[in-house]
């Protein structure tokens, strides 16, 4: 999340060739369809009807395979994708279900992003920059595994301050033809009528916009730039940047025969992370509903709910929502009326204590 993975869609989706709609975040469905929630003998349940999991795939091949087709289909494309961060943990799955599927990963300076998830969701900065790493390290691993006809990684501030560069080796890698159309993404997306907010509340009339590169330095406080340098160091540097960024970030992609500068394809990357100095990249876990849960595993999925649910009453639109609901309790039913009607003319309610 807040990468510019959805500036990368929206750019990507002006191709005449590519439909790449709003996240679905239809993975975690089809995981479900294989192992079924919160039930013990969940899993594989297909099984006991005679279906190998080969064929199970093909099956859920077809089906969210051709929703997808038929979305490109109407807009008159070839070719169909789909951009949900939450995907992350999902690529080698992916991987299997649909085996023409190629992977394009992007990743942003870990201070851009923890700035973005503090102000966005209200994120505190140690949990922004772990999920940071956590994200960024499934990403390289899984992405290393595929190798370079599937898989590669490009840099959100390669794509804003060298667009036509980099996104030329993009739609080379995945074998199209270059379009000027790339950018000017805002004027392809407002003359198709594409809404004016899309994921995550990012605008679709929006240039590709240089300025924003570090534009997040001066948001983030001493203390949590620090929290940042200490839980994302390692791997930012691996990935070319500083992570106090108070430098651009250095070229890391090796000279390789396609001669890409921008952009790392999974064989460079599985060489560089097998090289001295290459951070480690354990399997981390899977983040879906899981069919059955060990102790550790429903304990870790309640303190992610509360923390979640912290950040959800933090908003401002939750707050005054909350406080309306305090201040209606305590009113008599005609009274109750008249501040529901007070809440719809002037769109706020009243202290509670009020």
């Amino acid at each position: 999340m807040r990468s510019g993975s959805t500036l990368l869609r929206l750019i990507l989706d002006t191709h005449e060739s590519i439909a790449i709609g709003e996240e679905t975040g239809f993975m975690g469905a089809l995981a479900t369809n294989k192992a079924i929630p919160n039930w013990r003998y969940g899993r594989d349940w297909y099984g006991r009807l005679g279906w190998s999991e080969e064929e199970f795939d093909n099956r859920l091949r077809e089906f969210y395979g051709g929703m997808f087709e038929r979305y490109a289909a109407r807009q008159g494309k070839i070719r169909w994708g789909d951009k949900t961060p939450m995907h992350s943990w999902h690529m080698t799955e992916m991987a299997r279900v649909f085996p023409d599927a190629v992977f394009l990963g992007i990743v942003r300076h870990p201070g851009a992003v923890v700035f973005s998830l503090k102000k966005r969701f209200q994120y505190d900065a140690h949990e922004a920059a772990e999920y940071w790493a956590n994200t960024n390290a499934e990403v390289l691993r899984q992405g290393s595994e595929l190798g370079s006809s599937r898989f590669a990684l490009v840099r959100y501030e390669d794509v804003v301050l060298c667009p036509e560069a980099t996104l030329q080796e993009v739609v080379s890698w995945l074998g199209e033809s270059w379009s000027p159309d790339l950018l000017r993404h805002h004027e392809v997306q407002a003359s198709k009528g594409a809404p004016r907010r899309v994921d995550g509340k990012t605008s679709s009339r929006d240039p590709i916009n240089p300025q924003r590169v570090d534009r997040w330095v001066e948001g983030l406080s001493a203390v949590d730039q620090e929290v940042v340098c200490a839980a994302t160091g390692h791997l930012a540097e691996f990935l070319g940047y500083d992570p106090t960024g108070l430098s651009p970030p250095r070229d890391v992609v090796p000279e390789n025969p396609a001669g890409y500068r921008r952009l790392l394809p999974g064989g460079a990357l599985a060489l560089l992370l097998q090289s001295a100095g290459g951070p480690r990249l354990e399997p981390r876990r899977k983040e879906i509903v899981a069919a059955e849960m060990s102790r550790d595993e429903l304990v870790a999925r309640l303190r992610q709910a509360e923390s979640s649910l912290a950040r959800i009453r933090a908003r401002r639109v939750v707050r005054v929502s909350d406080a309306f609901r305090r201040a209606q309790k305590r009113l008599p039913l005609p009274d109750r009326v008249s501040l529901l009607a007070r809440v719809r003319r002037t769109g706020s309610a009243p202290d509670a204590r009020r």
